[in-house]
């Protein structure tokens, strides 16, 4: 019998596959079994490697710490359990005598432990449990390491099933390992939807559970017009949801065909699309999906698809020449460092109680001067190459934008006088996120040569909704209004000041949000990559004059339904079926 789930509709598209299990949960593991008594000693080497591993770390958090001393405690009793002569016994045990991974051994030996803690009547000893299942989480974290490895060498592709998923978990990955991505936690502008629909593949986040009920290698369906998943679909199921992919893969080859069309609305008004990516491998897919340039370059993925570099400053200057190069002399507009967040590295270990509010994007870089700059050196480096901007994220104050030109000057000098070439210095913009930015971007709009408006994290702060959260995701609504007139005054102030103002967030593609982007005057407009020629459809069946009435009549509506149904009236007779179809079909939901 079929189970069917409902959730957050991520990345449009119908995909159907086998399941497999990322990382799906602190110590919930499935069985595997083995057999061979060489599988027996392959799995004892696994478990040790994962023992010795997990204790380097540690000593690692520990020299960290060494100032504090109840950090200090706390990771001597960590490794203490680490190191517990009858945990390890008993986990040797079953990987022999049950002939079962290291990883479900360590799952089952720490439930069995777990379960005595809290059964303590002790208040003390029973919080202790808390040091053993982080420790426990470190070490099944350190096994399965290996399941990413096997993704990435996977000879099919899979439905990628996890609780959640960070960026450093997914860069590298491809369309060959994934049909499509479900998840337990997220939001349609998490990081997990903005990976899906750079790849194209469709995707359903805020599940809270499928990664406790499915079953690796279980046949799963992804509906990602909206937002369902079937797990163990019966026959008629299949049929349908297979005819149903049939047909939006059909009319996305349709749509395609016209990507070399320009982005013109029907009355002649042109609007620049480009490309929001995160590899630069990415920029040679650009003008084959009809863009023109980036729009978002987010460059922290660099780091995360290449930890283990260590010359840095290369590794930033070669991703930076070659977007410039392949796509010149388009625009490229390359974000600065975006750390902090969600989004985590060894050199911005903090966790933090409240991260979005705290020490994330700008305030890392002029922090921590000497990483910021490296940044800024491979990018005047390759500035020579093409046509490139730099913007940088999280703006709220003026002073941020000047500190930062202030050392762009000098690293220039600085490299002159090396004699090392350099480009001249590119435009600096910054990206509007924060209600601050937008209520006083008269402030900021002096000292910057560009806008680009960063709608998800906008959204997030103005509504005080962790874009992120499936608890509160159904709060996250880009069209209320104290969003779309921040994005109206925004936009209007810009233009006023004949500063070139772009959008780059989840807005961009929004075929609802379109009409009114264009109706308030952005000059452009930034997807991802696969999602250029859909929204190049779309601009081009609006008239602007129409666009301008609709976008002024928003500001004066109440709610965010009321916003919706005006523009869904104007798009109905001029969008293709099948954008009509998910925008009809997602509202139902």
């Amino acid at each position: 019998m079929s189970i069917r789930l409902n959730g957050a509709p991520a990345s449009p598209g119908v995909a159907i596959g086998p399941a497999f299990l990322l990382d799906v949960e602190e110590i919930r593991v499935a069985k595997k079994e083995i057999h061979s008594e060489e599988e027996v000693e392959r799995e004892l080497k696994r478990f040790h490697d994962a023992l010795n591993k997990t204790r380097r770390e540690l000593e690692t958090i520990a020299r960290r710490v060494s100032d504090v001393i109840e950090g200090r405690q706390l990771i001597e009793v960590h490794m203490l359990l680490l190191n517990d002569p009858s945990m390890i016994a008993e986990v040797e045990r079953r990987i022999r005598t049950e002939k079962v991974s290291a990883e479900y051994a360590v799952s089952r030996t720490l439930y069995d432990v777990l379960e005595r803690f809290e059964d303590m009547e002790d208040p003390y000893l029973r919080s202790r449990s808390a040091d053993i299942r982080d420790v426990g989480r470190r070490v099944i974290a350190n096994l399965l390491g290996t399941e990413r490895e096997a993704l990435l060498n996977m000879k099919t592709p899979v439905i990628l099933v996890s609780n959640d998923l960070d960026p450093s978990q997914t860069a590298g990955l491809s369309r060959k390992q994934l049909l499509g991505i479900v998840t337990d936690l997220g939001g349609v502008t998490s990081h997990t939807a903005i990976l899906a629909r750079s790849l194209g593949i469709p995707a359903v986040v805020g599940l809270k559970n499928v990664a406790e009920i499915v079953v690796p290698g279980q046949t799963v369906i992804i509906d990602g017009i909206h937002g369902n998943v079937i797990l163990d679909p019966d026959p008629e199921e299949l049929d349908y949801y297979t005819k149903l992919m049939e047909r939006y893969q059909s009319a996305e080859r349709e749509i395609a065909r016209n990507a070399d069309k320009e982005a013109v609305t029907s009355d002649g008004r042109p609007v620049e699309l480009s490309a929001n990516i995160e590899f630069s491998q990415e920029a040679d897919q650009v003008r084959k999906f009809g863009g023109r340039g980036v729009g978002l370059f987010r460059t922290e993925f660099i780091k995360l698809i290449a930890p283990g570099m260590h010359d840095d400053e290369e590794m930033h200057f070669r991703a930076y020449r070659h977007v410039l190069e392949v796509l010149d002399p388009d625009p490229v507009i390359i974000r600065t460092l975006d750390l902090g967040g969600d989004k985590f590295l060894e050199e911005v270990p903090t966790r933090e109680r409240n991260p979005f509010l705290g020490w994330r994007a700008i305030r890392i870089c002029l922090d921590r001067p000497q990483n910021f700059m490296m940044q800024l050196r491979a990018l005047l480096r390759a500035a020579r190459f093409g046509n490139a901007r730099i913007m940088l994220p999280l703006i709220t104050h003026r002073e941020q934008v000047l500190q930062v030109e202030r050392m762009l000057n000098t690293l220039a000098e600085e490299l002159d006088s090396s004699g090392i070439e350099r480009g001249e210095i590119p435009p600096l913009g910054i990206m509007v996120e924060t209600p601050a930015a937008a209520l006083a971007i008269d402030t900021l709009l002096p000292v910057t040569d560009f806008v680009s408006i960063g709608t998800n994290d906008l959204t997030q702060y103005t509504l005080a909704v962790d874009r992120g959260s499936p608890y509160v995701s159904k709060l996250f609504d880009s069209f209320h209004p104290a969003v779309v007139r921040q994005l109206e005054l925004v936009i209007r102030k810009c233009r006023e000041a004949g500063t070139w103002v772009g959008v780059c967030g989840q807005m961009a593609a929004e075929p609802l949000a379109i009409p009114l982007l264009i109706g308030f005057g952005v000059d452009e407009l930034s997807v991802a990559t696969t999602m250029i020629p859909d929204v190049k459809e779309m601009v081009r069946s609006l008239d602007s004059r129409r666009a301008e009435e609709l976008a002024v009549k928003s500001l004066e509506l109440a709610s965010a339904e009321e916003i919706r149904s005006l523009v869904l009236k104007y798009v109905e007779k001029r969008y293709p079926e099948i954008i009509l179809d998910e925008i009809i079909r997602s509202g139902e939901e």
